[in-house]
């Protein structure tokens, strides 16, 4: 739904002004905001009141327009505040703690309730840092470890959500939103909760660290992103994908020996070796060389038993993914989500695929570059700092390795991975 804005203007002097907004403001439409408040700014018109009460939706680029009109209109010696807005805006602003620094005062009531729903099962949290490393390296293959520690490594609980019958028309999806708190984990096909239901608006999502990444089922569709903050949780609806609760505790830096590049299905072959599991929990942190991989870019909704993105054939699956012909995104830091196993077996046989040398199901959120330390340090520090930028691609990742046809694999340059063995059960419906 695009944005649509209104100005009236106020004032005896006819240096005030209201802006009424409708629609939505994402990584989309944030910029028509911006451009709406510079052209009253220029015109002398210095304090500015939006009227956000027929706006259904708030993403983190959003927020990050407020504040830009807002820090805009301060300089000019005015203001820029929210006046009006309606309950997902009133929700994120109160929750996030921003309502005091956006919002008049008298815009600012009691909080809306939070959903109740839970991302994934319980389980039990380990909040305790990992313990200290020394920065020692050892190299196997092309691949060297950098400060590898596996001894925290303790099982996690995940579980798949959803059934793959509905990429094909066929069978229910719950729509409930599920939130996401720092300690959730997961991939799938979703969205933000207060962008609808997920078999509209459903497209590829990573969420880790209290972040939710996603891309919208559309060609060209720009990624959008909302990050916890204060109070806030972020809120999605799923149509399918796998969850777990806590972060993976073991942990290594990784990077290539000389002039090698680390590949992905090589490193989760690795790490799989060294847990001495059937298949682990993995978050990576990594500067990218080259990735490849496929965007969702129709809603589900439209799917039907002959015309669905499972349907196995080439014309088809075209019409519904996006896949990147050869390797892209070189230069870029991307946050990698995901599991990977020795074979797909049990809960995991609909969910793992073939994934180079080992089986896996992995999503990556792209951003801009951001140069990474050497070693492991918190990955809540790190992709807290990733969320403060805006997504540049979503993807599900492919291994494709096959000489002369094949479209290769994900390639990194270094970075840093955590990891855990997980017990995977199936859909929770």
């Amino acid at each position: 739904m695009a944005l649509t804005i209104e100005a009236s203007i106020t004032g005896s002097a006819g240096d005030r002004v209201d802006l009424v907004a409708r629609g939505r403001i994402d990584s989309e439409t944030a910029t028509e905001l911006e451009a709406a408040v510079d052209d009253q700014l220029r015109l002398g018109r210095h304090t500015i009141r939006l009227d956000l009460g027929e706006v259904g939706f708030l993403s983190s680029a959003g927020i990050r327009s407020l504040f830009n009109v807002h820090r805009a209109a301060k300089g000019a010696g005015g203001s820029c505040l929210v006046s009006r807005s309606s309950e997902p805006i009133h929700r994120v602003l109160t929750l996030s703690r921003l309502a005091p620094l956006l919002m008049e005062p008298g815009a600012i009531d009691r909080p809306a309730p939070m959903p109740v729903a839970a991302a994934g099962p319980a389980a039990k949290r380990d909040t305790a840092p990992p313990a200290a490393a020394a920065l020692r390296t050892e190299q196997i293959g092309d691949v060297v470890l950098v400060g590898f520690d596996g001894s925290a490594a303790a099982t996690l609980q995940g579980v798949v959500v959803g059934a793959p019958a509905w990429t094909s028309g066929v069978g229910t999806i719950d729509e409930t939103p599920r939130n996401v708190p720092r300690e959730a984990f997961g991939i799938g096909i979703g969205a933000l909760a207060d962008d609808g239901p997920a078999v509209t608006s459903g497209g590829e999502l990573v969420a880790a660290c209290g972040s939710v990444f996603v891309r919208p089922p559309r060609p060209f569709g720009v990624p959008d992103s909302l990050v916890g903050s204060g109070d806030l949780v972020p809120s999605i609806r799923v149509a399918t994908g796998l969850f777990w609760e806590g972060t993976p505790r073991g942990h290594t830096g990784f990077e290539g020996a000389g002039a090698a590049a680390v590949a992905l299905d090589t490193l989760l072959g690795i790490l799989l070796e060294r847990a001495g599991a059937e298949a682990i929990a993995v978050l990576m942190v990594a500067e990218v060389l080259g990735l490849v991989g496929a965007e969702l870019i129709r809603p589900i909704a439209e799917a039907t038993t002959d015309d669905h993105p499972a349907a196995g054939r080439a014309e088809v699956a075209a019409r519904w993914l996006s896949f990147s012909r050869e390797p892209c995104h070189a230069g870029r830091t991307a946050l990698v989500v995901g599991i990977a196993t020795r074979g797909a077996r049990g809960a995991l046989a609909d969910f793992a695929r073939p994934f180079g040398t080992v089986n896996a199901h992995l999503h990556a959120s792209v951003f801009p570059h951001r140069p990474l330390r050497r070693g492991v340090t918190e990955p809540e520090t790190i992709v807290a700092g990733l969320g403060g930028m805006s997504p540049l691609a979503v993807m599900h990742l492919l291994a494709d390795p096959a000489p002369i046809l094949g479209s290769g694999r994900p390639e990194m340059v270094r970075g840093a991975c955590w990891f855990a063995p997980i017990e995977v059960r199936g859909p929770r419906q």
